[in-house]
């Protein structure tokens, strides 16, 4: 009798143990996320985004402005993950925000709107821009065109840009007020950057 209980017991564990057991499947199956234990959702040391729910991820460009002597200044802006080039130009054309407003300017009219970015390929960015970038004039002008090529040059992987306005090449002034229809780096403008 007790070889008879005892066989019993043990092929009653090994019935337990087998429907306890993981199931095998025959493929990769979809899993409800509120089944998954939460361990497994949280991001893994190495992720570089962090997501808060109903807000986007930000990344941080430059963007430079002016100050009251014509100098440029750069400027930290949040965009939009991931950053684009595009991102930064068409936050340099928001202009100062109210908190900036009081020391920092921008030569860039108000209208002035970014109508394609292509690169930066092998270091040079095409940058085309409505035409009324073009509508101040002089130093200011000079100034306005510094502001977009110190930012496109901030961006990672650029280092010269070639203006367009309304899909064509144009003549621009450099920091001399050379007109240059060749793209344009850091060094022509030079003259623009404080002390």
């Amino acid at each position: 009798m007790r070889r008879s209980a005892l066989a019993l017991t043990l092929v009653l564990v090994a019935v337990m143990a087998a429907a306890c057991g993981v199931p095998k499947d025959t493929g990769p199956r979809l899993v409800e996320p509120q089944q998954v234990p939460f361990d497994l959702l949280a991001p893994t040391a190495g992720a570089t985004t962090t997501t808060v729910p109903g807000l986007t991820p930000t990344r941080q460009v430059s963007i430079y402005l002016a100050d009251a002597d014509g100098h440029l200044v750069p400027v930290s802006r949040e965009v939009g993950a991931p950053a684009t080039l595009s991102k930064a130009i068409t936050s340099l054309l928001a202009g100062p925000s109210t908190d900036e407003a009081d020391r920092l300017h921008s030569a860039i009219t108000s209208d002035t709107r970014l109508l394609h970015v292509r690169g930066p390929v092998d270091g040079l960015a095409t940058i085309d821009l409505r035409c009324q970038l073009l509508e101040v004039t002089g130093r200011q002008q000079i100034l306005a065109l510094a502001q977009v090529v110190y930012t496109a040059t901030a961006f990672p992987g650029c280092d010269r840009v070639l203006f367009q306005f309304g899909g064509a090449t144009r003549e621009v002034p450099n920091g001399d007020g050379t007109l240059v229809s060749t793209p344009l780096g850091r060094l022509s403008y030079r003259m623009l950057v404080g002390a």
